[in-house]
């Protein structure tokens, strides 16, 4: 098949249908696994959640991404909830065993509950008073929601549930020395904590919640909320001094060159082994494998505007000038200047 330049729509297109698969994707998807079973055995019971915590452009929605499309669509199809000749994709938007809801900037008790039944697919999920949504998200998440026209009763059907975003639950504000308000991660209402916290114990599903690491002061200040965590996830920036860490982010930086070349990118292999190129992505991406993806993007980008096979060092040396540094990933380029330590602060 002849090779035909894409444009960069096909280009952003490919790198967010892109699948890109690493080591830490494994351990995510067991505890999650883990999570969905201790529900099941304990349908009645109180439940715990995961704590996910990260930071932007780390892989976590990626993560539960990739466990809806790689575990649990094939899990309902097998069931027979969905047949299997459907686009799998659409299966992954519709099912609901992990229903995955990313929450709207300034929570409330009553967005949390429009938020989750939208995600449901209630036509109505935005009408009504937060207790009148709330309880039909108790209602849904129970399997004891009946349809209004119909009467038919929905049995119970979500094994987890994904919270996404939680530091959204702050919508605060301080002031700086120098006049100036920024968002406050620290919040005096635990209306919403609480509402989670009371959803846990009423037995209702497990729960996995996702958000940047300073997302922990919001279950920081309910001991019995945090006393319901049953394990973390850990994305934390991989370290370049950590031989497993280093290991796990050649294999993601390899793993996305192969791909810019399967996708059609562009004609030839991408070498990312040459001129200490990891390393130097590594210093350009903080660690975060999310940033990579970003930073190969931009890359290819410059690399079709100057018709080339392949991605090269001044292309990937462009996307940090012209992507990473603009966007705060980093504060200097490494491919010009050389990478100055090799640890995350």
């Amino acid at each position: 098949m002849s090779y035909k330049k894409p444009s960069n729509g096909i280009v952003y297109a490919a790198f967010a249908d892109m699948r890109i698969h690493h080591p830490r994707l494994a351990g995510a998807h067991a505890i999650l696994n883990d999570a969905r079973e201790a529900g099941r055995l304990t349908p009645y019971r109180p439940k715990r959640y995961v704590e996910f915590f990260a930071p932007s452009h780390s892989g976590k929605s990626m993560a539960i991404e990739t466990y809806i499309e790689d575990v649990v669509v094939d899990e309902v199809i097998e069931r027979g909830l969905f047949p299997a000749d459907m686009d799998r994709a659409e299966i992954a938007r519709k099912q609901n065993v992990v229903l995955h809801v990313t929450l709207s900037p300034k929570a409330s008790t009553r967005s949390l509950a429009a938020d989750i039944l939208r995600q449901l697919g209630d036509p109505n999920h935005d009408k009504g008073d937060g207790p009148v949504l709330l309880r039909r998200v108790y209602e849904y998440l129970s399997g004891t929601y009946k349809d209004p026209v119909t009467q038919e009763v929905f049995g119970r059907q979500t094994e987890l549930l994904v919270l996404d975003e939680i530091q959204h639950l702050s919508a605060s504000k301080v002031e700086r020395p120098d006049g100036k308000t920024e968002k406050s991660h620290k919040i005096t209402s635990t209306e919403v904590t609480d509402t989670l916290k009371t959803m846990m114990i009423r037995g209702l599903v497990p729960m996995v919640l996702v958000g940047v690491p300073e997302a922990r002061e919001h279950l920081a200040i309910d001991v019995q909320l945090t006393n319901r965590e049953m394990a973390k996830i850990d994305f934390s920036p991989l370290r370049w001094s950590v031989e497993e860490d280093q290991a796990i982010f050649i294999e993601y930086c390899l793993e996305a060159a192969a791909l810019i070349k399967e996708w059609e990118l562009l004609p030839e292999d991408t070498d990312l082994l040459e001129d200490s190129i990891p390393h130097m992505l590594w210093a350009a991406s903080g660690g975060c494998i999310g940033v990579v993806s970003r930073i190969l993007e931009e890359a290819v980008y410059h690399a079709l505007k100057r018709d080339a096979a392949r991605v090269e060092f001044e292309d990937l040396a462009l996307a940090v000038d012209t992507r990473a540094i603009p966007n705060n990933n980093c504060t200097y380029n490494p491919f010009r200047l050389g990478v100055r330590n090799s640890k995350v602060t």
